[in-house]
């Protein structure tokens, strides 16, 4: 078999969250992989890291994508106004200030134009080294409900603004490979799609479907869960990784040799705990292969690799196009249903759900064991104890655990189920935990300041002055 023509990693909104060196042994692994690419987000952390990124990337010999979230970026070279941001029913921008949930109304010509405008001087300042961008809309799905735009299927909503960045590339930049992204409410093809077939690439990112299941399993059925992220109302598939096939086969045969594939293998919701898939990721890369998929880059990063290692390694061989005989584990017959196991509650792939037990049978580490029972307990009584055994042990692994993406997530946990609450924190302390993501507090960051260091101090301030809601 030919190896897939992009083989890669995608450390998504995690930059910040890495030690410089801990970034040099990202990259410097890739060569080891054979991954030759790298999608590296602009608005989180590329402005302290490039000079590494460019670096270690050249040295690699791994191609960098530079991926900017559009409303975020390309509006901070205006006087933005919050009345060109995505509303809800009573008019209500969902935003106040740019960050990751921003999505613009596509209702608002003074809104598209300024979109315009700031995708030009965007790619106007990039590097020499850059020669391939990538353009994302906001995370999430807080679309724009005002009257001109409500009635508007969501990837139509999206698709003025992927035509103005288009626009924007061959206007100043054609020089440059250009791609955007397929991603929740927005993996129908639109209606004027156009603009598509200019890119270099495509990128499908396969979020909320299940690892535990290969793409194209009816496993998981439900309806539903699947129409929360589908575009349309009633689709077409009983599970979300057979709605990813319908969707994957249209978008290959209307952009063949474009559209390659994002991953969330390393879902940072999961707190670095293993997601026991890589049984159906070798077996997706047969479907891949198939469709004229030109290639998957994975969600990874540095703290937590270790539990993936793994994993990444074996299909880093599929994607070269070895032929590789790998038998599922027993661990993952068991998640999938197709063997016994102890306190097997029908196939989740959320670790917390695996009785205590089952984790301690099949998880031979002894850190990721109880990295994995901690999470457990943490996700089923959130209470201040959980809370406080979960993150000082991530804390006391951060060199190897994500701690600080762990550390916010759980407190933001306890906050929004109303499980716990904080007394008395500083405002920096408030802020991180209460900011909608973690990265956009770490992006706010002034430049001669650390942020690690902030959130580690926050954190441990969390720690500190958690307390139990009473009954």
């Amino acid at each position: 078999m030919d190896a897939f023509a992009i083989r890669g990693f995608n450390p998504c909104e995690s930059l910040l969250r890495h030690t410089p060196e801990q970034l040099r042994r990202f990259i410097r692994r890739m060569k080891t992989l054979d991954f030759n690419t790298l999608i590296v987000h602009y608005d989180y952390g590329w402005q302290r890291y490039k000079d590494i990124i460019i670096e270690e990337c050249r040295n690699a010999g791994v191609n960098i994508i530079l991926m900017t979230f559009g409303p975020r970026t390309f509006f901070s070279y205006t006087d933005w106004k919050t009345d060109w941001f995505a509303k809800n029913e009573q008019g209500e921008s969902y935003c106040k200030r740019l960050e990751c949930e921003t999505y613009p109304c596509a209702s608002n010509p003074e809104a598209l134009e300024a979109y315009g405008y700031g995708a030009r001087q965007w790619l106007k300042s990039l590097p020499p080294e850059i020669k391939h961008v990538h353009m994302r809309a906001a995370d999430g799905n807080k679309t724009c409900q005002c009257p001109g735009c409500r009635n508007l299927p969501h990837h139509d909503k999206w698709q003025p603004f992927v035509d103005e960045f288009v626009e924007a590339v061959l206007d100043v930049r054609s020089d440059l490979k250009f791609e955007t992204d397929v991603y929740i409410k927005r993996f129908n093809i639109p209606a004027e799609h156009g603009s598509f077939h200019s890119m270099t690439n495509i990128m499908y990112d396969t979020f909320f479907r299940r690892p535990i299941y290969p793409i194209g399993d009816t496993g998981f059925a439900d309806p539903v869960f699947t129409a929360h992220a589908a575009t349309e109302k009633n689709p077409d598939a009983k599970s979300p990784n057979e709605y990813h096939l319908n969707r994957l086969k249209e978008w290959s045969r209307e952009f063949p040799g474009k559209v390659y594939i994002h991953e969330n293998a390393m879902a940072q919701a999961y707190c670095s705990v293993f997601q026991h898939g890589t049984w159906s990721y070798v077996q997706d890369m047969e479907t891949f292969r198939k469709l004229g998929i030109q290639g998957v880059c994975y969600e990874a990063f540095e703290p937590g690799y270790c539990n993936f290692e793994d994993m990444f390694s074996l299909l880093s061989r599929v994607m070269k196009g070895e032929e590789v005989d790998y038998q599922p584990t027993e661990l993952e017959k068991i998640v999938r249903g197709v063997s016994d196991g102890l306190g097997h509650n029908g196939g989740t792939d959320y670790a917390y759900n695996f009785s205590k037990e089952l984790i301690e049978k099949y998880i031979d580490d002894p850190v990721q064991r109880k990295h994995s029972l901690l999470y457990r307990d943490f996700m089923l009584k959130t209470d201040v104890p959980s809370f406080r055994a979960f993150v000082t042990f991530m804390l006391e692994n951060k060199e190897k655990l994500d701690a600080i993406y762990s550390g916010s997530f759980a407190g933001r946990w306890g906050i929004m189920f109303k499980k716990f609450s904080f007394c008395g924190l500083s405002d920096t302390a408030s802020d991180m935990v209460r900011r909608g993501k973690l990265w956009d507090f770490m992006e706010d960051v002034p430049l001669d300041s650390d942020p690690r260091q902030i959130c580690f101090e926050a954190i441990n301030e969390l720690l500190e002055k958690a307390v139990d809601r009473p009954e």
